[in-house]
């Protein structure tokens, strides 16, 4: 006589539990890579906005004050590596990125390139003012601090080294073109404004006496979701091309692409 069967034994649903978690985390491991591949791309499609953003800001300046200062602005000078943020406090990984506007004397004379003309209008990011029988150093306009999204960390060329340097994003004083120069070093801005912010000679040490180390070259950042001084399998290229005159100079090189230079 047959038994009617009820239920299910136990291995079959040892099997069905088994299989159940495969396809979990199946699931699990493909929505995992999907958030970091998504987290990827928007940290680097906004790093290379805010490149971006500061070539538009260069194109279209604002006056100083009522329009007729001594002083009028020549672009912004792209800081990363500072020891101290715009507060004076310590910065522990050093990859916010800090912009200034770059001001000179309103009415230049010379000729030459963009580096030259202006060394020639002392430019700076940095205005002196007379206060009694002493002098204040202030900065010239609003800084602007940038951080890279979703903890992701700027890198050189090389895998795990953070990305230090000075980038000047200026208009010549006559022609008025724009030019892109790098610095391999950070200017230290906040750290020499706030130990020396009485100091006359304070433009000495910033951006004017530093002209002359400006270069025209292509300069490549790897944008790491791994964070700060992590290596990454994966590092998307964004390059700022040599003598980039607008946003345009602004460059995604694909993961796969041969001339990606983050592959190191």
């Amino acid at each position: 006589m047959k038994h009617k069967r009820n239920g299910f034994t136990l291995i079959e649903i040892m099997l069905f539990l088994a299989v159940t978690a495969l396809l979990m985390a199946s699931v699990f491991g493909m929505t995992q890579n999907s958030i970091r591949q998504q987290r990827f791309n928007d940290s680097t499609q906004n790093f290379a906005e805010f490149l971006r953003s500061v070539y538009s800001q260069v194109a279209n300046p604002q006056s100083i004050g009522d329009g007729r200062s001594d002083y009028a602005i020549y672009g912004k000078l792209i800081t990363v590596g500072e020891k101290t943020d715009l507060g004076g406090n310590a910065i522990s990984n050093q990859q916010a990125f800090f912009v200034y506007d770059v001001v000179g004397d309103s009415v230049g004379t010379g000729t030459g390139d963009a580096a030259s003309m202006l060394s020639a209008v002392q430019a700076n990011v940095v205005i002196i003012n007379r206060v009694g029988s002493g002098y204040k150093a202030e900065l010239a306009g609003m800084a602007e601090r940038y951080v890279p999204t979703w903890d992701a960390s700027i890198d050189t060329t090389t895998n795990g080294t953070a990305f230090k340097g000075s980038i000047l994003i200026a208009r010549h004083p006559r022609s008025g073109t724009i030019t892109t120069l790098y610095y391999e070093q950070p200017i230290e801005v906040n750290y020499t404004l706030k130990n020396s912010s009485t100091n006359k000679n304070v433009m000495s040490v910033l951006l004017t006496s530093k002209l002359e180390s400006f270069k025209l070259q292509e300069v490549d950042f790897c944008v790491n979701t791994e964070g700060y001084g992590k290596k990454s399998s994966q590092r998307w290229n964004v390059r700022l091309i040599k003598n980039a005159r607008n946003a345009s100079g602004v460059e995604l090189v694909g993961l796969d692409s041969s001339d990606n230079r983050c592959k190191k």
